[in-house]
């Protein structure tokens, strides 16, 4: 059987259906429900819009630690999050993003009930650290018993902290709040 050129009638129908197709993607990756931002794309602090459009507290706060330096606590809600599949960021006010790295997590799954800590800890064992750590130990946070006490973030101001799922390629969270760095010299 001998085959020829499509007819340019058949090109025009299949160029509309591709591009029909196309169109509809982009559009229903654009509105995704549930993924509403504020200014900047950024959830506003304190609050995000769940699937069915009801208001949720967003889990995240600063906290007092040990010898009153700043933490970050992240709480869990209903909705779990692994967090051996996701990559945490920090964005100092500057600009600076910082990688948080694991100190010890015993339940990796972030659930209802269960909050994980991130705080700042420079380690001279470990120049190529960021010194940005999360846990779900809390003596790791409020007392001295892992090491000499955690340090101020710096410089102060507001931190965005990022939880991004590298499973669903989505952020689960991203939210800024304020913490207050080292005093000023006298």
């Amino acid at each position: 059987m001998r085959r020829g050129p499509i007819s340019t009638g058949t090109a025009t129908v299949c160029a509309i259906i591709i591009a029909t197709v196309l169109m509809t993607v982009v559009a229903a990756g654009l509105l995704v429900p549930g993924e509403e931002t504020g200014a900047a794309g950024l959830l506003v602090p304190g609050e995000e819009t769940g699937a069915a459009g009801q208001v949720l507290t967003l889990p995240v706060e600063a906290v007092t630690g040990y010898a009153d330096a700043p933490a970050i606590r992240i709480s869990g809600t209903e909705s779990a999050i692994n967090l051996t599949g996701c990559r945490i960021y920090l964005i100092d006010p500057e600009g600076t993003l910082r990688d948080v790295e694991t100190a010890i997590l015993e339940n990796a799954t972030l659930g209802a009930g269960q909050a994980v800590y991130i705080f700042h800890l420079p380690r001279d064992d470990r120049p190529a650290a960021s010194g940005y750590w999360i846990t779900d130990e809390p003596d790791m946070i409020f007392t001295a018993a892992c090491h000499p006490g955690i340090r101020p973030f710096s410089p102060g101001g507001q931190w965005r902290i990022v939880v991004y799922d590298t499973n669903s390629m989505k952020n689960r969270i991203d939210q800024v709040v304020l913490i207050n760095g080292p005093a000023s010299p006298g």
